[in-house]
């Protein structure tokens, strides 16, 4: 069972951040007034979120220091549609690896099992038919005395 995680302040003030990039206003200045209008309405210091984009390389710093979005972030968002979808993909992704594992390591276990039921049948076969080869002339004795006093 997934339960859905509330979306932090900080991952909305990012997902505004993105959106202002690509909706194509250019490089933005993270002392600019279009970023510091946005830190007031998200109760997080925008150098973190701004650090956090620059490393998961979702944006870059230019040489004057303005920020803009990277090859990467411009797929994300034509994909996903906002950081939001792209941050749940990422969530599912890990989720999914996660139940692969486990459901590797069961049929392991299952296989490893098997393994050994196939192995010791094959012994108890073998020591069968030996024991049968071995009682087979007692067995002839034992069938032959039965029928002839009967």
């Amino acid at each position: 069972m997934v339960m859905e995680q509330k979306e932090k302040p900080i991952d909305n003030f990012k997902s505004a951040i993105i959106a202002c990039l690509f909706a194509g206003t250019g490089p933005l200045s993270p002392q600019g007034e279009l970023i510091q209008d946005l830190a007031k309405f998200y109760p997080v210091d925008a150098v973190i979120a701004i650090n956090q984009l620059l490393a998961e390389t979702l944006i870059r710093k230019e040489g004057n220091g303005d920020i803009s979005l990277t090859p990467k972030g411009y797929r994300i968002i034509q994909f996903y549609g906002n950081y939001h979808e792209y941050l749940h993909a990422l969530k599912k992704q890990r989720i999914d690896k996660e139940k692969e594992k486990q459901l590797d390591s069961k049929v392991k276990k299952s296989t490893i099992f098997s393994n050994y039921l196939n192995a010791t049948s094959a012994i108890c076969s073998i020591v069968g038919f030996i024991a049968g080869i071995l009682s087979a002339d007692q067995i002839k004795r034992i069938l032959a005395w039965l029928l002839s006093t009967a």
